[in-house]
């Protein structure tokens, strides 16, 4: 049988949110493994910080992009298109939280972050996905969503709501562009560790995750970035609107229920 390529030699890869904590590691294992990347950011100072960095592991670019606005999303995938050819891979890593409760709330921070974290991801996949059509790529889309769309906790049911609303548009994007040989997943972090930090309140909440999970430890950028790659792999065609949960088995059950005595 003849070998298939891998999808990030058909085409470049996308990784919004790419200037963050795990879109910078995620877009190292691309550029490892050789693809040219674009890493995708909000904040131009960041940008151009990530863009010295990740210079040093291979063929990247990186763009300072508002992609919550369709038209954005049209412009800078033109621009992607012309330098480098049609995207191959896409991966919408970006994203916002904030911590309200539900009476905090207010109408501005619920259409903000319902813009940032679902609407970027929906018109970036739709765009994306018609192009690799028309180019006859098939192609891979990765969302990262969190472990917070199979759980809620008190400050975070908006974010959640909105990763839950991720998973849902993965398998309904899964549905409609699967006949083009595009592969369409999510990969769902917990709790991402952050090596070297002194924040309490993270240190905190980080001691109860490891606690709480099956394999006492948390998830890292690279793990994240190993099964986004995964899934953008020849290996990953035959899986579509599925999503690889990477939290130690946090989700998994209640390590503190109570024990019934023999």
């Amino acid at each position: 049988m003849p070998e298939i390529a891998e999808p990030w030699t058909l085409g470049p890869v996308v990784v919004t949110g790419g200037t963050g904590h795990v879109g910078m590691a995620i877009a190292r294992a691309f550029l490892a493994a050789g693809a040219t990347t674009i890493a995708i950011g909000s904040n131009p100072q960041r940008t151009e910080a990530a863009g010295a960095e990740l210079a040093a592991h291979g063929k990247a670019h990186v763009m300072a992009a508002d992609i919550s606005e369709p038209d954005n999303v049209r412009l800078v995938l033109d621009d992607v298109e012309q330098r480098f050819g049609t995207p191959a891979v896409l991966v919408n890593g970006a994203g916002i939280n904030f911590h309200r409760l539900i009476r905090d709330l207010t109408s501005d921070e619920f259409d903000l972050i319902f813009k940032v974290n679902v609407k970027s991801m929906l018109f970036m996949s739709r765009e994306a996905c018609e192009r690799m059509g028309r180019a006859q790529i098939r192609g891979r889309v990765v969302n990262i969503t969190s472990g917070n769309y199979r759980y809620a906790r008190p400050d975070a049911a908006l974010y959640s709501a909105t990763k839950a609303a991720m998973e849902m548009l993965t398998r309904g994007l899964a549905l409609e562009y699967g006949h083009s040989g595009i592969a369409i997943n999510a990969v769902a972090p917990g709790l991402v560790d952050r090596p070297g930090t002194t924040d309490p309140a993270f240190l905190k909440v980080a001691d109860y995750y490891r606690g709480q999970s099956a394999n006492h430890v948390l998830a890292t950028p690279e793990a994240v970035a190993g099964a986004v790659m995964f899934l953008s792999s020849a290996a990953a065609q035959a899986i579509a609107g599925d999503t690889i949960v990477i939290d130690g088995g946090f989700s998994a059950g209640r390590l503190d229920f109570p024990r019934r005595s023999s």
